[in-house]
């Protein structure tokens, strides 16, 4: 049975080329044409939503060339998490700095998320007022656009706990937007789910997490992560499944593929840990970023 695959690529070449302009007479030195760059930016931008004031956090890569449409990540924090924690743990900009992507963190109204659940009281501020989080993250595209190349069919999702339970949500009601979503320790809360296209999925969970069990229940009484991920086999119309196990370090990983559209949905699932991202035996940021590009929208 082969490796579970973990490991990205550290180093890229990138290849510039110069442009030149046809002139009569004798041929002109090639002189490069300037490619516009980004400098290394975290900033803070907000937004108004609703007429509510909204912000996020931006990461841009250094030397980022905006000559080229740009692959986007947003990055939900969990439930009273902000979005600098969100950025901490998941070390996300190191791989942007890499791969040259954005990276989005949005801030959720009292650090939390509404996740469309119906039931439960697991939610916050942002569930009890109804917050419009898909029209919020319409803004923060609007906004982006104005400065930046976004390529349209590289958007992306990725979220911890509650950020990994909107970003179900966001997968559910924002298909012809996300190409992409990935949940960690996070589960699908919504009954009523329908995608106007296949949406690719991985999530990542450890088998022991105390306040989102892999089996359900807990204190807010939360479905099974394979609840979920059975939804999404069913919904991207996957017809097969192959599963790896990496004993040395307990992970499991199920791949279901092929699906619609040239979709996938894959599960890994870790026997050690409790509710964090991983990054010392799995490396969660980086096998999200390169699940992220092997599917981005037909």
């Amino acid at each position: 049975m082969k490796k579970i695959h973990i490991s990205l690529f550290l180093v890229y070449t990138i290849a510039l080329s110069a442009c030149t302009v046809e002139q009569g007479g004798p041929s002109p030195t090639p002189t490069p044409t300037p490619i516009p760059t980004f400098q290394p930016v975290a900033s803070e931008r907000a937004v108004i939503v609703n007429d509510l004031e909204r912000s996020y956090l931006l990461h841009t890569p250094p030397d980022l060339n905006n000559q080229q449409p740009v692959p986007v990540i947003f990055a939900f924090h969990g439930y009273s998490i902000t979005p600098m924690g969100m950025q901490y743990a998941t070390r996300m900009d190191e791989v942007a700095d890499h791969e040259k992507f954005l990276v989005v963190y949005p801030k959720g109204i009292e650090f939390s998320w509404n996740t469309g659940r119906e039931e439960g009281t697991h939610g916050g501020y942002a569930l009890a007022h109804n917050v419009d989080e898909p029209a919020f993250i319409r803004q923060i595209l609007s906004d982006l656009d104005t400065f930046t190349n976004i390529d349209l069919k590289r958007i992306y999702a990725m979220g911890h706990s509650q950020g990994g339970m909107v970003v179900y949500r966001l997968g559910c009601e924002m298909s012809d937007t996300f190409s992409a979503i990935a949940s960690v320790a996070g589960v699908h809360l919504l009954s009523d789910c329908n995608p106007t296209q296949a949406v690719s999925v991985i999530h990542i969970h450890m088998l022991s997490d105390p306040y989102v069990p892999f089996s359900g229940g807990g204190s807010f009484d939360f479905p099974s992560v394979e609840e979920g991920i059975e939804t999404w086999v069913e919904l991207n119309k996957c017809t097969s499944s192959e599963k790896e196990e990496d004993k040395t370090n307990g992970i499991t990983h199920i791949t279901y593929a092929p699906c619609q559209a040239g979709t996938a949905v894959e599960l890994y699932t870790i026997d050690s840990g409790r509710h964090d991202w991983p990054r010392t035996k799995m490396p969660a940021s980086e096998i999200i970023w390169e699940f992220f590009a092997a599917h981005p929208m037909p």
